[in-house]
């Protein structure tokens, strides 16, 4: 598979179980995936661990970490001043099609609107 021009083998990824296991057994905060982001970034030579920032109504936001059988979504609810994000691993969720869709759309939403309302503090700013 290819994703923003990088070609990813999923047998090279870990597996969603092994994936679980790791961050359970090792904090299961930012730190935990950042071993786990480090791994992969070196074996694709590229990030392929994204971060959402945006709460979708049940969490603050979320990780989205290829895994074997697709994508998962690892959420999180608080952010601790050491340790990071505090992943809740009892959330974490393969996403399909709709949900990755969903995710799009809130993303898109939140951003076209950011983007309008600095765009008029702007033309404020720049008017005085």
């Amino acid at each position: 598979m290819t994703i923003n021009g990088i070609q990813i083998d999923p047998d090279k990824l870990m597996s969603k179980a092994d994936l679980l296991s790791y961050l359970r057994n090792n904090g299961a905060d930012y730190h935990a995936l950042s071993d786990i982001r480090d791994n992969q970034h070196s074996g694709f030579d590229a990030e392929i661990v994204w971060h959402n920032p945006i709460s979708d109504g049940m969490n603050l936001g979320t990780f989205i970490v290829p895994v074997k059988e697709g994508f998962i979504s690892l959420p999180y609810d608080a952010v601790d001043k050491h340790d990071g994000e505090l992943l809740e691993l009892g959330e974490a969720a393969m996403f399909d099609a709709d949900t990755m869709q969903g995710l799009i759309d809130d993303l898109r939403s939140f951003s076209d609107d950011l983007i309008s309302a600095m765009t008029d503090m702007q033309r404020i700013l720049s008017d005085k």
